[in-house]
């Protein structure tokens, strides 16, 4: 592996979700679904977002880190056909807030989810579960999205999410999982057998005796290439944004990930750097397949433009942010490399090269 990729791998390893929080968040959310099923509601949820796809990256807003969003799709056991989008959000959120258990942990009600605060799970951080109801959709829609040339393995598990507005309640289409499908059908390429090898050697004792071997070990406990590439450039972009003053523009993880999967998804077993690179070089030149007329496509609802809300200035913003990012690539000097990670993505790595490593001065792609 390069130096490079090290010393990027190395900035990330306190930003990921730990093994310890990944299972913690795992076996609350179990819990939360067995209880809805004890009241009579039954549903089925996954980890969805960047939960579900390995590339959850601490937050930073307002110049400091937060404790990490974890979105989780609850799926009721209903026909779409029978309830209603009304119904179906608040009867998951009556039974959160009748529970002595859940209740004290449940905030304001938000447009697509509820959500349930863990405040300091392990060592000071915590997490929030944006648990989003949801039922299966409706065949016709489903049928709509394979005309648009998405697969049949790719469409069958879209899914019809409540979505509030003032007081008024609706559907939106969306395939969480089937998104988790693609991104990581493209992430295994990038995951060699001695990644995981060594990825399992470096976790928790208690965790790995749960299971028989390294093969028993689920597969969100490793990470990819891919996936530390797409954390890597999310807190890049977290943090331009927010130095930036432009937090309110900064593009969603999903568009990121989808683009930096697109531009490797015919390669196999590129290092965290390549892939950085060929997305950078991808987005520049256009080249990525879901980049057409203008549009993002979302891989697998190709109906829908994952760009369609962004104004002209927004897109401008974020080609000044991926040329910042290129700026930052392109830094050949080993001690620059390692002190732009360090005032860049996270001051606790590489400290100890610098006089003044509390300080912090945004390198110039970040002057305004």
């Amino acid at each position: 592996m390069l130096n490079r990729d090290k010393d990027i791998l190395k900035s990330l390893s306190d930003l990921d979700l730990s093994p310890t929080m990944e299972k913690n968040a795992r076996d609350k959310y179990d819990a939360l679904s067995k209880y809805l099923d004890e009241q009579g509601l039954d549903s089925d949820f996954y980890p969805q977002g960047s939960f579900l796809i390995g590339t959850t990256i601490r937050p930073y807003r307002d110049g400091k880190e937060h404790d990490y969003d974890l979105d989780v799709l609850a799926i009721l056991k209903r026909k779409k056909e029978d309830t209603n989008a009304k119904s179906v959000k608040n009867d998951v959120g009556n039974c959160i807030k009748e529970s002595g258990i859940y209740s004290d942990k449940l905030e304001k009600e938000d447009r697509n989810c509820w959500t349930l605060k863990y405040a300091e799970v392990a060592d000071g951080v915590g997490f929030s579960l944006d648990i989003v109801p949801s039922v299966d959709e409706d065949i016709s829609i489903k049928n709509d999205i394979i005309n648009s040339g998405v697969s049949y393995s790719n469409a069958r598990k879209t899914v019809a999410i409540t979505n509030k507005e003032s007081s008024d309640y609706d559907w939106l289409t969306s395939n969480p999982l089937g998104f988790g499908d693609w991104f990581l059908e493209i992430s295994n390429k990038h995951l060699s057998t001695d990644m995981k090898s060594e990825q399992y050697n470096n976790l928790p004792y208690d965790i790995r005796m749960v299971f028989a071997s390294a093969e028993k070990i689920p597969t969100y406990y490793y990470r990819s290439s891919l996936q530390r590439a797409v954390q890597f450039i999310k807190r890049h972009r977290d943090i331009y944004y927010d130095r930036s003053k432009l937090r309110g523009d900064k593009p969603s993880s999903i568009l990121i990930s989808a683009l930096v999967a697109d531009s490797i998804k015919n390669e196999w077993l590129l290092s965290v750097s390549d892939i950085v690179n060929a997305f950078i070089v991808g987005f520049s030149n256009k080249t990525i397949s879901l980049m057409q007329d203008g549009k993002i496509l979302n891989p697998v609802d190709l109906r829908e433009n994952l760009i369609e809300r962004y104004t002209d200035n927004r897109l401008s913003n974020m080609g000044k942010w991926i040329s910042a990012l290129n700026d930052f690539m392109n830094i050949e000097d080993e001690r620059k490399f390692k002190q732009s990670i360090h005032n860049d993505i996270n001051t606790r790595v590489f400290a100890e090269t610098f006089e003044t490593p509390t300080i912090i001065t945004p390198t110039k792609p970040w002057k305004k």
